[in-house]
């Protein structure tokens, strides 16, 4: 059908439509109509307001909860963002560093409890703390303890064994914790990490 049929087509729809229109505005049912148009418009006009009002506050629902999710997404991302960095710094960064990234990762820790809520990665994570905490930062904090002792009880040979066993102990968690910690994590938090909670 070529366009100048259609367009002949719809100028005869519109013509009869209107010839209709004017024959039936003519006869006395129309009045009979009009009245009732008048009658039930008003109830029409609200039962469409009532529709558009639920629907959009059902789409502000689901707007909300789509915001809900993805804050809580942001939140259990910057949770395990501060344990991979301070886990990435162990063995590159030194002692200042570590010491900002590990009071980040306990803040993160502390935080867990209430975005991940679940009492296994809480654990996990206090346990990775614990351990940077006593073998690395412990370390650090003893080596700074001793710099201000006198020569003396620096050299003797259980402080001199104390400080080698530690520093043994400092030297394989930069090595260690890092090599086991940056496998298990990812695992640990790809429950919490989906993106495809969004469409619940």
């Amino acid at each position: 059908m070529d366009t100048a049929s259609l367009g002949g087509l719809l100028k005869g729809l519109i013509l009869a439509i209107a010839g209709i229109f004017v024959l039936w505005s003519m006869s006395d049912a129309s009045a009979i109509v009009l009245e009732w148009l008048k009658v039930l418009s008003p109830l029409f006009l609200g039962a469409a307001v009532f529709v558009a009002t639920v629907w959009f506050q059902n789409w502000q629902l689901r707007l909300a909860k789509q915001k809900l999710r993805h804050d809580l997404y942001e939140r259990r991302f910057a949770i395990y963002v501060a344990f991979k960095d301070l886990l990435i710094a162990l063995p590159e960064k030194g002692d200042d560093e570590i010491k900002v990234l590990l009071r980040r990762a306990e803040v993160a820790s502390f935080e867990a409890r209430f975005v991940l809520g679940e009492a296994n990665i809480q654990a996990y994570l206090e346990e990775l703390c614990k351990q940077v905490r006593d073998d690395v930062l412990g370390y650090i904090t003893y080596l700074d303890a001793m710099n201000g002792q006198v020569a003396a009880i620096k050299n003797d040979p259980l402080v001199v064994k104390d400080r080698e066993g530690r520093g043994e102990r400092y030297a394989a968690a930069k090595h260690n914790l890092p090599a086991r910690y940056l496998i298990e994590l990812p695992q640990r938090f790809e429950e919490f990490m989906r993106l495809t909670d969004f469409l619940k």
